[in-house]
Parts: C-alpha cells; sequence; structure tokens
C-alpha cells in the first residue's frame, strides 16, 4: 500500500470514530509541493497541471478535510511552486468540494494566490508588509481565512507555567533556548505582527492554528495575536468560533444549546489577561471531564 492510500485509509477509520479523551482527527493528507529532493517526499511532488490535478483528486478520494499547497522555494533551494501549477490544483480542489489553504512567505505569491482563488493562508506574509493593494484583494474576498501561525517573537521567555506538563529535565532545555533576546527573530515577527494587525483591522477572518508539534503551541500563538494587536477577546473568537467554522465543524467552537460540551474552566478571565488560558483547572471533551493526571503521566512517561 503507498503512503498516500495508507495515511488516506487510517485517516478515514480515525475521522470516523473519534478516540474517546481525544481531539478529533481531520486532515490535509499528503498536501503538494513542487520536488524537494532531500528535504521531503512526504507531500505529493507536482510540476505539471497534470500532476497536480490526480494528486487533489487523489486526495479527495481519501476524503481529505482540505488541500494544502506550498508555495515557497525555501530560501532559494528549490523551484516554487508557479500559477499554472497551483491555478489548476485550486480550481480542481473546488470542483472537488474542498478549500485550498497555501503556506507562502512573499506577498507577490500571496496576490497571485488570491487571484487564483484561494481560500485560507497557513501563514501570513512574511517577507515585507502588505500593500493596499493586497488588502483590497483580501477584503473583496469575504470567505478568506487568515492562520497567522506567528514565528518566535525573539524576546526572552519565562516559561516556568509549564512546570506541571512538562519533566524538569525536558523544561530546562526548553528554558534555556528562550533565555535571551534575538533581534533577527524579533525583526521576523514585526513584519508579521504588523501585516496581521492590519488584515484583522481590515475584517479578514482570523483562525488560530499552529506550525509543528509543540504541544503548548496555542498558548504561546493566543499570546503572540495579542501581542500584534488583536485584543484578547478576538483571539479567544479566533480561537474557538473562527476555527471551528474554518474546519467545517457545525456542532463546536461555540456554547450554545445541541453543540458538543468541548470548553476550558480557567482560574482567570483571559479577557483581562490571554495568558490566564493557561490556568486552566479543568478540560471537558464531548461532555466528559477529561482526566488530566493520567495524560499527564502518560506523557511524562512518554507514550501517546
Amino acid at each position: 500500500m503507498s503512503l498516500g492510500q495508507d495515511t488516506g485509509q487510517v485517516g478515514l477509520q480515525v475521522r470516523a470514530t473519534p478516540i474517546p479523551g481525544a481531539a478529533l482527527f481531520r486532515t490535509a493528507g499528503r498536501g503538494l509541493t513542487m520536488p524537494e529532493p532531500g528535504r521531503s517526499d512526504v507531500p505529493y511532488w507536482v510540476s505539471t497541471e497534470a500532476e497536480g490535478r490526480k494528486a487533489v483528486q487523489e486526495l479527495a478520494a481519501n476524503k481529505v478535510d482540505i488541500v494544502k499547497i506550498w508555495v515557497d522555494d525555501r530560501d532559494g533551494k528549490y523551484k516554487k511552486m508557479p500559477p499554472e501549477v497551483y491555478g489548476p490544483i485550486i480550481d480542481e480542489a473546488h470542483k472537488q468540494g474542498l478549500r485550498v489553504t497555501a503556506h507562502i512567505f512573499n506577498l507577490s505569491d500571496a496576490k497571485g494566490l488570491l487571484k487564483a482563488g484561494l481560500d485560507a493562508f497557513a501563514h501570513g506574509v512574511r517577507d515585507v508588509d502588505i500593500d493596499e493593494e493586497f488588502l483590497g484583494m483580501a477584503k473583496q474576498r469575504r470567505a478568506l481565512v487568515l492562520v497567522p501561525n506567528l514565528p518566535d517573537r525573539g524576546v526572552a521567555t519565562d516559561l516556568s507555567w509549564l512546570k506541571d506538563s512538562v519533566g524538569a529535565a525536558e523544561l530546562a532545555k526548553i528554558q534555556a533556548g528562550a533565555a535571551a533576546d534575538n533581534p533577527t527573530a524579533q525583526r521576523a515577527f514585526g513584519i508579521q505582527a504588523r501585516n496581521l494587525a492590519k488584515m484583522n483591522a481590515a475584517g479578514v477572518k482570523v483562525a488560530l492554528g499552529t506550525d509543528g508539534a509543540v504541544l503548548w503551541a496555542h498558548h504561546l500563538e493566543m499570546a503572540d495575536m495579542v501581542a500584534a494587536g488583536m485584543t484578547p477577546a478576538q483571539v479567544i473568537v479566533a480561537a474557538t468560533r473562527n476555527a471551528a467554522e474554518f474546519m467545517r465543524l457545525t456542532d463546536m467552537g461555540t456554547i450554545e444549546t445541541g453543540k458538543s460540551a468541548d470548553f476550558l474552566v480557567l482560574d482567570a478571565n483571559p479577557l483581562e489577561d490571554i495568558t490566564n488560558t493557561r490556568k486552566i483547572t479543568a478540560v471537558y471533551l464531548r461532555g466528559q471531564l477529561v482526566d488530566r493526571a493520567s495524560v499527564r503521566a502518560r506523557l511524562a512517561g512518554g507514550t501517546r
């Protein structure tokens, strides 16, 4: 069985039968990129319209929830996916009833993708401050979603709040890497933070997401979004209602009669300080109280 078939079948099984006490599984499958030898062959490598459309058709057959593409040259290491490839991919995805989200870096690519009908950005523009032309294009796309995935702020950070979730040795290692300011990271964050603030002010829908496998990244991202200029209330909406709507999870994201009871009980008000989302008393998932002590024990033992 090929990687794509294996991923699709496993994904379908987990998607159809949620694991008790665990998060829901939704997937973009393998995603599509130009050939990146030496980096990763997990995504579909596509170089032509025909290859792109065929990959999307396979993803649709595996019932993915969204299609992800990479439009990035990885600091000049690889050929970037051109419009004559990503345009047909977006077109084919829409024919299959799927939306497309794009990993991007440059403003020029972001404009091209919007012209081609892109549905969401998996990162904001990262090379320069966005201009009025881009903002105008974004505002015309009422269904467009921005998932900022902001980078490290580059400021010395106290991570002691993780002490109940991360082992002492691991926490010391993580803290050592976050103990000093990084001017280069600060400049990169500044570009994306300003761009997020402009798009949020323009009314573009923002949803929370993370980049990578850091288990506590959601809390960091929420604080970064506030640092970028969003209010705590806007960030909470991005993390709940907007994120659920983006993933087409119609029975969650807000507290309403008839919806799934998925919520946190906090010790402090996150509207006053967004970092209060870290002061968790209880977690309810599909109406059931999660045994957080056993989850911590499994993580401490290196099991999942």
